[in-house]
């Protein structure tokens, strides 16, 4: 319940942040770097050598579907899962409701394995999703807030989106038991392939142009060290 009220309350003060500081580009893109090399880490080193262990090597169909999926969603989120904030419309400064729906869909699938215990009480693996998500309803909040919508269709849409991962938790404890013995086993590896291809684009395209930039350098190294040395 804890973890459901996490996943909805961090989108919600997302939208308080980006209305009352307006978030600096650089500061979001230093959280980025730090957010996917941390999330990164903890996947290497943690996640998929225990969820391989457990499932057997089938599970890396479920992780590759996960990464492709993301693919898919992506080309019509415009890419606001890694932080991106330049979402047009045809004619219209709104925010798409396919985008929306995309951005749902990713919420949802990262939600339903926390329905397990083992994954609810793996502290690195949550910090690391909710490190991602912050940034991700930062860009969502800013999208809005630039749009021409009113202020209570944005806030609604911000509900929405924040209804989406407790919606998958509630789903993968009510009917996840009546799917199989390895459901939320595969679609954690599912979540797991959509977050590998999330991480390792937030730290390719953190700079801008791909050029070196020694502050996310730094926060990349520091974001990988500190969930290397946590872990064990």
């Amino acid at each position: 319940m804890l973890i459901a009220f996490a996943f909805f309350l961090l989108p919600m003060l997302a939208g308080g942040l980006v209305r009352l500081i307006r978030p600096d580009a650089h500061w979001m893109r230093g959280l980025l770097s730090f957010s996917g090399a941390f999330l990164l880490s903890v996947v290497f080193l943690h996640m998929l050598p225990e969820l391989y262990a457990e499932v057997g090597t089938t599970i890396g169909y479920w992780i590759l579907g996960g990464f492709l999926l993301q693919v898919v969603l992506e080309y019509f989120s415009h890419g606001i899962e890694h932080g991106h904030v330049h979402v047009h419309g045809k004619g219209s400064k709104a925010l798409p409701l396919i985008t929306l729906a995309s951005l749902c869909i990713h919420s949802f699938a990262e939600g339903i394995p926390f329905a397990d215990p083992a994954v609810a009480g793996d502290i690195h693996f949550l910090t690391g999703v909710l490190l991602h998500k912050m940034p991700m309803a930062i860009a969502l909040a800013s999208v809005l807030d630039r749009s021409g919508s009113s202020p209570s269709r944005s806030w609604s849409l911000l509900v929405v989106f924040a209804l989406a991962a407790p919606l998958g938790i509630l789903f993968g404890g009510t009917v996840g038991e009546g799917l199989g013995h390895h459901f939320l086993d595969n679609m954690l590896g599912l979540a797991i392939g959509m977050l590998l291809h999330i991480s390792t684009t937030i730290i390719f395209e953190s700079s801008p142009e791909h050029r070196f930039n020694a502050a996310r350098f730094g926060a990349v190294i520091l974001g990988a060290g500190l969930a290397a040395l946590t872990i064990h």
